[in-house]
């Protein structure tokens, strides 16, 4: 797979197989090879801060020379919607009922509303991250995202609001003839056209410009989700770059860890089959978490290598 045009790699998995840690470490390594990199992470619960042991926050800020990180809050997501689509919808109320005789709180407290339901949260989160992958200021884009089920519905979520923008164009048409005829404003049907626009732009960044590699770890929930991931993945056209195959006994020193070490290699079998040739990094379990700057580099240097990410 040619990475040179696919500069956002995506992290994901089952929660807790340790997307955070491979994606951050990845992304130091990468900045210290020489590519300006940003590290974003969309998890609602997100753990960036305590693998760097620094804060980062909802701001983009740097964590050392080309490297850039932002941890996604919904705060952050609905302040850009509120920019980037409340005009549309307050336009579009325009045409339907008197919001002019709304007062600023009123106006305010509707489209916090209306932006805080959950696809517009989601389309919106995706919007934000294409923004900053589009700026041109990084080579590469290293998405941390949330766990598995979240993320899939994530990814799907452009192509079900062209679907359900579709579905509503008569629906849009006829609130057109029925609602009030402003001079200088655009039809409701032309601002959902627009929308559709956006959410296509949206979803060709995601199939033809990122890669996805999937985390997981040697055990039977995870195998089975690893599975569901994969095909649904092939489903959406989401091209599948290779997988990280994380917290593997390599030393087994006590009749405990043999016995799990035994367990491991029939589920390591499967997540290889899986991956169906695709490039395979392996992660060895650790006492210590892998966290800080130089734990985390030394993981990377591995990952970057095993996953052919050099491109």
């Amino acid at each position: 797979m040619d990475l040179i045009s696919r500069p956002m790699i995506m992290f994901g998995g089952k929660g807790g197989v340790g997307k955070t840690t491979c994606s951050a470490a990845t992304a130091l390594h990468l900045s210290s090879s020489g590519h300006k990199t940003l590290i974003i992470t969309s998890d609602t619960t997100p753990s960036l801060s305590d693998i760097f042991e620094e804060e980062i926050g909802d701001n983009i800020r740097s964590i050392e020379k080309r490297l850039d990180a932002v941890e996604i809050s919904d705060e952050a997501i609905l302040n850009k919607w509120k920019k980037k689509f409340g005009p549309d919808f307050y336009e579009i109320l325009s045409h339907l009922i008197d919001v002019e005789g709304l007062d600023n709180e009123s106006r305010h407290q509707l489209l916090d509303y209306i932006g805080s339901a959950p696809s517009l949260r989601e389309e919106t989160m995706l919007d934000l991250i294409i923004d900053l992958a589009e700026t041109c200021k990084y080579d590469r884009i290293v998405w941390d995202t949330a766990p598995a089920g979240e993320t899939l519905n994530l990814l799907n979520m452009p192509a079900y609001i062209r679907k359900h923008l579709s579905a509503g164009s008569r629906v849009f048409e006829g609130l057109d003839k029925i609602g009030k005829k402003i001079i200088g404003k655009r039809s409701i049907a032309q601002i959902m056209d627009e929308w559709s626009t956006a959410s296509e732009r949206i979803s060709r960044y995601i199939h033809m410009r990122s890669a996805f590699i999937l985390v997981a770890n040697p055990e039977a929930l995870v195998v089975k989700q690893a599975r569901r991931v994969v095909e649904i993945l092939r489903g959406y056209h989401i091209a599948l770059h290779g997988m990280i195959i994380n917290r593997m006994i390599t030393t087994a020193d006590s009749q405990s860890l043999r016995t799990l070490q035994g367990m491991q290699e029939t589920y390591l079998t499967d997540l290889i089959k899986l991956a169906n040739g695709l490039p395979v990094a392996m992660m060895p379990f650790s006492l210590k978490e892998i966290k800080g700057k130089k734990a985390l580099k030394e993981a990377g240097g591995g990952l970057i290598k095993e996953l052919n990410l050099q491109g």
